[in-house]
């Protein structure tokens, strides 16, 4: 029975005051109290550093590396790379992905049921990972923005994309994700966020009813690429999970997804990117949309929506830049925590609870909690060496900050001495660990 003593807490919300001890049995956390007098014998001393819940990325492709805009536009994803490869790629990821303080991914696509298998190999301790919301392909109709011409390119068998005409087909594609380990839908409902063809609608309504009612009655989620006012009004009243990117969210948005419980991930840092280095005409992407998608997220916080951290990792400008902000390297993922936090309007605990909290309730599905530290919640958490309410970019500086990870009860990093190791050994589950240093 691992006892973190001394520690700051931040719990998901907020920082707890003075100094706590977190008691975790099992893969469970079961109290948190106040820390008082010495430490006790064979508990982690965590010497008054930060514990707090490992972060989660909402929008994640395990599978994208060194992935080329010149692919997307020509060929069809998925296909770059035989299926093996692009699973070493996923595997990588999740190292990457543990290193850098993340415990937890919601997939946003993926080619070969790589998220699926994942997720399989983790829970039977072939490789570690993180904790994993799978996602399957991109689901689309003939003819839309990612099945646009190149017909004599068509696959016997599918990359990241797949597509279907009519409701009774897309109930029989929805199905058959979720059979594949899917539990997660993905949707292009409409174009934008550089997007290279233009349009404001991919699916017809009684497809999209279909899609997201045929997954709510096997107990999955639906995500959608949409970015048009209308398409995101059309998806949130026919019970849409989840928004990516919402590039014309306004108030009348915001009051409808905070009246149906719907989350956002605005992944702006891609966007960003491609205006920094001079890509976003290209592509469809305005300085105008953009500072108006980065001028909504205080006022959708204020009102309640869920927004999560997340973002379209690709190693997509890799050969731009020396220092991609979207590669999947250690600590890429960390930066978005900074970079949200600088907009006016929005405090560090705010930004804090989109990769934690926020991002814990779209992971896992009640009862099971994770993203806080509360009793009964799975322990999956970090400790980061200062405090990351005064300064969010400690999150993209794992090497330095990051002192260990937990995840379902056991050190997988640790970083912080041989106690630390003897909380693994007592957990039974020493073989799990990756023992950095």
């Amino acid at each position: 029975m691992p006892i973190l003593a001394n520690a700051r807490v931040f719990d998901g919300r907020r920082m707890l005051p003075g100094s706590n001890t977190v008691t975790v049995e099992g893969d469970r956390i079961v109290a948190i109290d106040a820390h008082a007098g010495p430490v006790p014998a064979g508990a982690v001393d965590v010497a008054g550093m930060t514990l707090m819940p490992g972060l989660i990325t909402s929008h994640l492709h395990p599978d994208f590396y060194k992935f080329s805009i010149a692919i997307a536009a020509t060929e069809r994803p998925g296909k770059e790379l035989p299926p093996g490869v692009m699973m070493a790629i996923g595997v990588r990821t999740c190292r990457v992905l543990l290193e850098s303080g993340f415990t937890g991914y919601s997939g946003a696509s993926c080619a070969h049921d790589i998220d699926a298998q994942l997720k399989m190999a983790i829970a039977d301790d072939i490789i570690p990972g993180p904790r994993i919301r799978a996602c399957g392909h991109h689901l689309g109709t003939t003819g839309d923005m990612n099945n646009s011409g190149r017909w004599w390119k068509r696959y016997e068998t599918p990359g990241t994309d797949v597509c279907a005409d009519g409701p009774d087909a897309m109930r029989l594609l929805v199905r058959e994700e979720i059979n594949r380990g899917v539990e997660t839908i993905k949707i292009f409902a409409s174009a934008g966020h550089g997007q290279l063809h233009r349009t404001t609608r991919n699916m017809s309504r009684d497809e999209i009813a279909t899609i997201i009612n045929t997954a709510h009655e096997r107990g999955a989620k639906v995500r959608a690429h949409v970015s048009d006012k209308a398409m995101m009004m059309e998806c949130i009243e026919l019970g849409l999970d989840l928004i990516d990117h919402g590039d014309e969210i306004d108030d009348e948005v915001i009051a409808a997804m905070v009246e149906a419980g719907t989350f956002w991930v605005p992944s702006l840092i891609y966007p960003w990117s491609l205006l920094e280095l001079g890509y976003a005409a290209e592509f469809g992407v305005t300085r105008e949309q953009y500072d108006h998608t980065r001028a909504m997220l205080p006022v959708a916080q204020a009102a309640g929506v869920r927004i999560l951290i997340g973002d379209d990792y690709s190693g997509i400008f890799r050969d731009l830049l020396d220092d991609d902000p979207l590669d999947h390297q250690v600590g890429n993922y960390g930066r978005e925590f900074a970079y949200y936090g600088a907009i006016d309007g929005l405090s560090a605990a705010d930004v804090l609870s989109w990769g934690t909290c926020n991002a814990g309730q779209f992971l896992v599905d009640e009862p099971d909690r994770v993203g806080v530290i509360e009793p009964g919640a799975l322990a999956d958490l970090i400790v980061v060496d200062g405090d990351p309410l005064a300064d969010l970019s400690l999150l993209s500086r794992p090497a330095e900050a990051l002192k260990a990870v937990i995840r379902d009860g056991v050190f997988v990093i640790d970083r912080m001495g041989s106690v630390a190791a003897k909380g693994v050994s007592e957990s039974g589950a020493a073989h799990r660990q990756l023992a950095l240093r």
